[in-house]
């Protein structure tokens, strides 16, 4: 039985650049898009977001005791490209299982396109390199229109490959390493299985500094109370800013913007549990 493997990495390296100054950047509300994204685009940023949110509640259900990082983008992009080579039932369900039901399959593929473009260059204080592969046996007769289409949609560097060799998992580590700027070194084991034939890889590098940054001075000694009612001692960083912020009775968030505030990170009180957030609302 033969099977194609995809492999997600993603790196993230946040500087909180402690210097306690204001960086004189707008905020997200005031901040105007670079271009309206297109019906397609927002039809497939949707399908993105319901898809995230399926697949942290999959991943939870399974590693519920453990803080996860998962990337759901990489995984759909990963997808997507897969999806140009599938048909029948395979392609049914992975089209219900993206969320893609009723966008045609040239949308999915121009959408992906413009949208890496967009996103690797829509704030110009912040690092983002998204990088896709395939990796297949010189065997294994791939059809151009599958190798053309994801070249041309997904910017994918498609390699033939002879698995049996023994720095084969070297080389794609490799890329992997180059493509995440050192961050993720190793991605697939040392002896590839004899039964995969294809590897499609994306690889996802991100930097930035926070808009609003931290006060190295102000970190104080705390302690957090975890979901179960039991404490631990932690480091909490404190900051005194108007950001955007949501709560009800199972959960607090609140959004920090990076750079010139075209990224956020959406961090949530309850699955992250090294962060408390600690709101005092304004009287007025």
């Amino acid at each position: 039985m033969t099977r194609i493997a995809l492999v997600f990495s993603s790196a993230l390296l946040l500087l909180t650049g402690f210097a306690c100054k204001d960086l004189g950047t707008i905020s997200q509300d005031q901040r105007v898009p670079l271009r309206p994204l297109t019906s397609a685009e927002k039809s497939i940023v949707s399908a993105d977001n319901s898809f995230g949110f399926k697949l942290f509640a999959a991943v939870n259900k399974t590693e519920a005791a453990k803080s996860l990082f998962i990337s759901p983008v990489s995984v759909s992009m990963a997808l997507g490209m897969t999806l140009n080579g599938a048909n029948g039932t395979t392609r049914n369900a992975m089209i219900q299982t993206l969320e893609f039901s009723g966008i045609s399959q040239t949308d999915i593929n121009a959408s992906y396109k413009s949208l890496i473009a967009l996103l690797s260059g829509i704030d110009p204080k912040v690092s983002l390199q998204i990088a896709n592969s395939i990796w297949h046996r010189p065997e294994l007769n791939v059809e151009q229109t599958f190798k053309d289409v994801n070249r041309l949609n997904f910017n994918a560097e498609i390699n033939s490959l002879n698995f049996s060799d023994p720095n084969a998992s070297n080389i794609i580590n490799a890329w992997v390493n180059r493509c995440t700027n050192g961050k993720i070194s190793k991605i697939i084991s040392d002896q590839i299985p004899s039964e995969i034939v294809m590897y499609l890889i994306n690889a996802i590098y991100f930097k930035g500094t926070w808009t609003k940054t931290f006060d190295a001075s102000v970190t104080r000694d705390d302690v957090f109370t975890k979901p179960d009612g039991s404490h631990a001692s932690c480091k909490m960083m404190y900051q005194k800013e108007s950001m955007k912020y949501y709560a009800d009775n199972q959960v607090q968030v609140v959004d920090l913007p990076y750079g010139d505030a075209g990224f956020s990170m959406t961090r949530n009180g309850t699955l992250f549990p090294k962060i408390q957030i600690r709101v005092r609302k304004s009287s007025q």
